[in-house]
């Protein structure tokens, strides 16, 4: 009789989408799929099941597996923020998928092995939200979850700030921006007046403003001088995120890389990324800032090979291969 192949399942559900890959124990990934997204702690937690069952299912048939076949489950969960939710799923998760072996936890801690492979370090993931986490050599962890106000909240909190810097153009405070144009054409409004009060009054159109993030980006790749203004505002504040989080876990910037994870960092030229780790070599010397060269799935998978003793470094290549094809690579 020959040996059982291992194979591992990796779930990322975050507030836009929930993503899940079965990886073989050879590194390579074999299976994967993504359905609705979902926060438990406000949709329930029946919400967030239905989505992770849909991904799961489907990851599964793809690699041609059932879940008997699955030797360790590691889910990565939005919402999973305070002491006991980590037990509280992963509860729900192997009475819902029959899963035996499950590791629950923020979904920002398999975003840092999206970038590494190691198991200590520092991540910011920012998406739609933004939340990070530090892993110490000693395996402590601090999530920084809801310690990061509204007004850092990942391209939704950027979107707004951009939006204000609109209103400020037209009130004088700060010079004409390009801006204005862009929220104008997405409001379909003729004029800053009627844009205030799309603003203001439907919570719908504010929450869609989010997917303007690779506009304004675009806008301060082009030099607009308030746009270029906000996007230095903002790095300043990740990096006082970062710095804060390394005095509070007393680990040394020298010898940690700092992952920078999600929708909002994607891109080596992206001018948002470029500001982040400028201000990270000038204020936190010898940290190694590093982008998230895999989607976040993929990191709870290396999670699991690692939790499996089975090392990651030396199944790379795999790792890689298979995520190009199924594109879940970022380069």
């Amino acid at each position: 009789m020959g040996r059982k192949e291992v194979y591992i399942l990796g779930i990322d559900q975050g507030g836009t989408k929930t993503a899940a890959a079965v990886m073989r124990g050879d590194g390579f990934i074999v299976g994967q799929a993504t359905a609705k997204g979902a926060y438990f702690p406000v949709e329930g937690m029946e919400r967030a099941l239905e989505s992770v069952r849909e991904a799961v299912g489907e990851a599964l048939r793809s690699a041609s597996i059932g879940m008997k076949d699955i030797m360790l489950t590691v889910a990565g969960i939005t919402g999973v923020d305070w002491p006991g939710d980590d037990v509280l799923v992963k509860k729900a998760l192997q009475e819902n998928l029959s899963a035996v072996e499950v590791f629950a936890c923020n979904d920002a801690v398999i975003a840092l092995n999206s970038g590494t492979m190691r198991s200590h370090g520092v991540v910011i993931c920012a998406g739609t939200g933004m939340n990070g986490a530090l892993i110490d050599r000693e395996g402590r962890q601090f999530v920084y979850g809801d310690y990061m106000e509204e007004a850092a909240q990942g391209g939704s909190a950027l979107a707004v700030r951009a939006a204000r810097k609109v209103f400020d153009a037209a009130l004088g405070l700060c010079p004409p921006t390009e801006l204005t144009n862009l929220f104008l054409k997405q409001a379909q409004v003729p004029d800053v007046d009627a844009l205030l009060k799309r603003f203001m009054t439907e919570k719908t159109f504010r929450n869609e403003l989010r997917f303007l993030v690779p506009q304004i980006l675009m806008i301060a790749e082009y030099g607009d001088e308030v746009t270029c203004g906000l996007l230095s505002e903002f790095a300043e504040q990740i990096v006082d995120c970062i710095e804060a989080g390394l005095r509070k876990m007393k680990m040394s910037p020298e010898e940690e890389k700092i992952v920078l994870a999600g929708s909002v960092f994607k891109g080596k030229e992206n001018p948002l990324t470029k500001r982040v780790i400028k201000r990270m070599e000038e204020r936190l010397p010898g940290a190694e800032p590093v982008l998230a060269c895999y989607e976040p799935v993929v990191g709870a998978c290396i999670m699991g090979l690692a939790r499996m003793d089975m090392d990651p470094s030396g199944r790379e290549k795999g790792i890689r291969e298979s995520a190009v094809v199924l594109g879940l690579y970022r380069g």
